[in-house]
């Protein structure tokens, strides 16, 4: 039998910490939150309704509209704040959430258009429509039913999280950091399927982190470790590389597991593709001249256009991008303080300093081999999701990609603590030292963000 050490909750201190830290955190969010004042919430909703409803597959409802078919009350609340939305001037009262109108499962079902959630493979609504099945059997009503499937995805990505922090054996702190951002955590309290996708991302991550040592020898991990990896492709294939790190990672007496598991993470998005996406998906944004297949042969014609293209997203949009990373909540329309960004800059620096100092000097060489090829990775897949966004939403022939936003590299992120030495000793400073400096800056940084996006909240919306 093979002895694994699993990395039991309570050697964690940091683990700990950080849940019961952000569990206070979540419950804000979750409460303080009006309904679906969370980016894409009410297309997101929708779609965890129509899982619940057994239905995994979208369908086309015209040319330009998929999606499903719903009770039409649940249609009506998904709409029903959209006044909010984007108006800063608007405000909600506990009244109008209390005592509002009464949405009923029980009514009449009608055709749902939300095209843009609906390609979306399942697994990560799963806890959402959980919550909403739940609120169903116990005859709630449909908002109630709605703040059962945020409190699903928060439990979900809060032990998902928790989980994440005790695998890792490298960048702890900086994964930590990346955990507790503000936009991270309005997801996590969200019914959008970005909060279960990122806390996955996280495992996974951490998972990766385990290649070398006795935690990877059962068989559960391999399942683990390609499902998930095959599930979050399969819902981002602008993600495929990252397929590609165990590659990199693993030894080469190893090719042939290494080559199933990616076979595994292509079939499972080939398959999602062929019979999810393709029965719903539809083209965006015709009216504004946006047509995928002639982007594509544009760029075909004009290959060094790629080059142009990126850089003038980057040279205009890298400072949004930043700070839409970090936290500009709502439906993008409730930023935070200009100085917490650079907070959180100075948070990142610190971080990864700390986590550095695990670094080894006999190590040095095989270190920056597979880093440079991570790195390339990465690089690849910042591209590929820009470049995604170039051709289905933005007019052919543009010189900047539109519709990017600085979320959509949040789950990239979280591979970011492969960069990072993977050691148990620490150089200059003590062991216990470092993690009394790391809990430290948990506790102050978590703390001062919360009462930032508190201030954010009320502020915006009360």
């Amino acid at each position: 039998m093979i002895n694994i050490n699993f990395p039991i909750i309570y050697k964690n201190p940091l683990a700990i910490l950080w849940g019961l830290i952000v569990s206070v955190y979540l419950i804000f969010l979750f409460i303080a939150t009006p309904p679906l004042q969370v980016a894409d919430e009410e297309n997101h909703f929708l779609r965890s309704v129509q899982i619940a409803q057994g239905n995994l597959i979208g369908r086309r409802l015209g040319d330009f509209n998929s999606g499903g078919i719903l009770p039409s009350d649940s249609i009506k609340f998904a709409h029903s704040y959209d006044d909010i939305k984007g108006n800063y001037q608007e405000k909600v009262s506990w009244d109008r959430i209390l005592n509002g109108t009464h949405f009923d499962w029980e009514s009449h079902k009608e055709e749902a258009g939300f095209p843009n959630t609906v390609i979306y493979f399942p697994v990560f609504y799963l806890p959402s429509a959980f919550g909403v099945e739940i609120g169903k059997i116990v005859n709630t009503d449909i908002q109630t039913s709605f703040y059962l499937a945020r409190l699903c995805n928060v439990l979900f990505c809060l032990f998902a999280g928790i989980t994440a922090i005790c695998i890792s054996t490298r960048g702890k702190i900086f994964i930590v950091a990346l955990l507790s951002m503000p936009m991270v955590l309005s997801l996590f309290a969200s019914c959008s399927q970005d909060g279960p996708l990122i806390a996955t991302c996280a495992v996974c991550a951490a998972l990766l982190t385990r290649l070398e040592d006795d935690f990877s020898q059962g068989k559960w991990f391999w399942i683990v470790l390609t499902i998930s990896l095959g599930c979050i492709i399969a819902s981002k294939p602008p993600y495929i590389l990252i397929g590609l790190i165990p590659v990199v990672l693993m030894p080469l007496s190893m090719w042939r597991r290494t080559l199933s598991i990616f076979g595994c993470i292509v079939t499972i998005t080939m398959l999602w593709s062929l019979v999810g996406v393709h029965s719903s998906k539809i083209p965006f944004r015709i009216s504004d001249g946006v047509d995928a297949a002639q982007q594509a042969k544009f760029l075909l014609v004009h290959p060094l256009m790629i080059i142009t293209v990126l850089w003038n997203t980057a040279k205009v949009s890298l400072l949004s991008l930043s700070g839409q990373f970090i936290g500009v909540l709502g439906w993008l329309d409730a930023p935070l303080p200009r100085w917490f960004y650079h907070f959180e800059g100075i948070l990142f620096i610190i971080s990864a300093t700390l986590s550095l100092l695990y670094f080894r000097k006999n190590s040095l060489k095989k270190y920056f081999a597979k880093n440079g090829l991570i790195f390339l990775l990465f690089f690849g897949t910042m591209c590929s999701v820009s470049l995604a966004l170039y051709l289905i939403w933005t007019p052919v022939g543009g010189h900047e990609i539109e519709g990017l936003q600085g979320r959509y590299f949040i789950p990239l992120a979280m591979f970011s603590i492969l960069f990072f030495p993977n050691s148990k000793k620490v150089n200059f400073i003590s062991t216990k030292n470092i993690e009394k400096m790391e809990i430290t800056l948990l506790i102050f940084s978590v703390w001062v963000s919360f009462f930032v996006v508190i201030q954010t909240i009320f502020s915006r919306y009360w």
